[in-house]
């Protein structure tokens, strides 16, 4: 049986276990969300399952990992990720759609993009998700009026849960907003280009010198300090450290094939300059010119192996020194290590060329590294507490590990594990248990996306290799892939995800690609907004005015949402209510 056809009979299988309740229609919601929707007020599915804490957590029910809301109710996260302008014509797209004529002129632009940020949160409430992921405009942030004092707040029944993004691994190297004593490195910049053809990729990616003190004081500078989590921060579902885009290394390595894989970031701290003076891609300086994590690589080898001649015998090697000898690029110390050495070589990824020994040095390495990283990343925030304290925030680590549903390397995911609340990692069946035994019994979420550029306002561009042909295909896929998520359980039969994050609210003109829920014309994708003919929303707002008719997308989206939740609800349940069944072969939904 081939994989498709096989991820087929599990969907129907799955399907046909569920719940027959109507999923909610799309529109504005009644007072009480409807009869059939039996959402509480965080977008949990309404079973109570612990005391209210104020705050959201993580519990393991039986075999199963949830978030649990601050009322006490279970919750499994549907979020969205970028929920935000994307692009200067989108922009001037939802200003002109949601401004109101009777505004004084100077605040109708501001007014309009307030009245977008709480329609896109309503929008994509009714669609069944129940969550804020990374990037989040301020207009669609549901603490807007805290954040930034004198906005008007969002309305309550549009307030989604949200996840605060951080992101060390690209701000400190800039310092923004000046939070550190100065900025932090980056190891790919100090690379010598000479050496390394890559480089000039490398460079356009980052790699921070975590090792650098500055690092951790530029996290402890964004986040105040850290401590509890304010009562009126309720909504939020903890702080995500960073985008795994931002440190590059953190992708998948070569132990799972995907046609992807990362450089070791080992092999980074070994072959990078020792100072640098200057970053170049940000326009920064430094006073502090020591690269930080090739020094804690020398320290460590030191350590390790107490003489240069020990190092040597079991790297195969010719140093003379820990330190430098010559200096950097093409000096005899290890300092002066720049990937010009026969027992070194230069591949960054496998490293086939060095000894195991010097293979095992550098995961081993590799670990500290992460590990100083997610030190750096929790202990501000936790202040010596211990994780999963009463009323401080979940800590989800970076978004999202494993990418291209490979396998990050295990001494990163193995340092994830001991610090985060929640790991971000893909997961599929062919990576599951080599992540899981590195990263431990964790709760982890998901990173969802599926192209269909002929079916969208991206028709007149190249479909990405792994796209469809249609928006009925992407709804299908998304459909599969989701109660995949839900579905998976590990060896020990436990259910680790605890929710996914859907790639993204808008399509990308920068990648040319339909990831989006909505078109650049902020057209729904449900064959009713994204069309041709001109209409209006269940709000009343304009629709329409595309090139072309484009298909469903969203009624598979909303229809899999409310079917996993209900698939959940009735888990928890016990089985107490009679259990209808969905008729797979009908395009019409829940049958009665």
């Amino acid at each position: 049986m081939t994989q498709r056809r096989m991820c087929g009979a599990v969907l129907a299988a799955l399907l046909l276990a569920l719940a027959r309740v109507p999923a909610p229609a799309a529109g504005p919601p009644s007072a009480g969300g409807g009869s059939a929707d039996f959402r509480d007020r965080f977008g949990g599915v309404g079973v109570q399952v612990a005391k209210p804490t104020g705050t959201f957590r993580v519990q393991k029910l039986g075999n199963r990992w949830v978030f649990v809301t601050p009322e006490g109710t279970a919750f499994w996260m549907l979020g969205v990720f970028a929920v935000d302008f994307g692009t200067q014509t989108y922009m001037d797209t939802i200003r002109r759609k949601y401004a109101r004529p009777t505004d004084p002129p100077h605040l109708m632009a501001y007014n309009a993009q307030l009245v977008w940020g709480t329609q896109s949160c309503r929008r994509i409430k009714s669609w069944g998700f129940n969550a804020l992921a990374e990037y989040i405009a301020t207009y669609a942030s549901p603490v807007r009026d805290l954040d930034y004092p004198g906005t008007p707040p969002m309305p309550e029944d549009a307030r989604p849960p949200y996840v605060l993004l951080i992101r060390p691994s690209a701000y400190s190297l800039r310092n923004l907003n000046n939070l550190a004593p100065g900025p932090v490195k980056s190891l790919t910049w100090g690379i010598d280009p000479a050496l390394h053809p890559d480089v000039a990729y490398w460079r356009g990616r980052t790699t921070p010198d975590v090792f650098d003190p500055n690092f951790e004081a530029w996290v402890k500078g964004a986040v105040g300090g850290g401590g509890p989590t304010p009562p009126n921060r309720a909504l939020r579902l903890g702080i995500s450290t960073d985008d795994v885009d931002d440190i590059f290394g953190w992708g998948p390595g070569p132990e799972i094939p995907t046609g992807r894989t990362h450089p070791h970031v080992g092999y980074f701290a070994l072959v990078t300059a020792p100072s640098q003076t200057k970053g170049e891609p940000l326009g920064v300086t430094y006073t502090d010119t020591r690269v930080h994590t090739k020094y804690a690589l020398r320290d460590f080898l030191r350590e390790r192996y107490g003489s240069v001649d020990a190092l040597n015998a079991a790297w195969r090697a010719g140093y003379t020194t820990f330190d430098s000898d010559g200096g950097w690029p093409a000096g005899k110390g290890l300092l002066d290590e720049s990937g010009r050495s026969p027992w070194v070589g230069r591949d960054h990824s496998t490293l086939q060329a060095m000894t195991p020994a010097a293979q095992k040095d550098l995961d081993d390495f590799l670990y500290l590294y992460a590990r100083k990283y997610f030190l750096s990343v929790t202990r501000p925030i936790r202040q010596g507490k211990p994780r999963g304290t009463p009323g401080y925030p979940l800590i989800m680590g970076p978004a999202t590990l494993n990418g291209w549903s490979g396998l990050t390397r295990r001494p990163i995911l193995k340092a994830a594990g001991e610090f985060l609340d929640v790991v971000q990692a893909n997961l599929t069946r062919r990576n599951l248990e080599a992540a899981v035994a590195s990263v431990g019994d964790l709760p982890i979420t998901t990173w969802e996306g599926q192209p269909a550029n002929p079916d969208s306002g991206l028709y007149a561009y190249a479909n990405p290799g792994w796209g469809v042909m249609t928006q009925a295909e992407r709804g299908r896929a998304y459909t599969e892939n989701i109660l995949a998520r839900f579905n998976l359980r590990t060896a020990a039969g436990v259910h680790p995800v605890v929710g996914i994050k859907w790639w993204a609210w808008l399509d990308s003109w920068g990648e040319k690609t339909n990831w989006g829920l909505v078109s650049f014309l902020d057209n729904a994708y449900d064959a009713k907004e994204a069309v041709a003919a001109r209409g209006t929303d269940p709000w009343g707002f304009r629709t329409g005015g595309e090139e072309r008719n484009y298909g469903d997308f969203i009624s598979a989206v909303r229809q899999a949402n409310f079917a996993l939740m209900l698939r959940l609800r009735e888990g928890l349940l016990g089985g107490t209510r009679p259990v209808p069944k969905w008729d797979a072969r009908s395009t019409g939904g829940w049958k009665r």
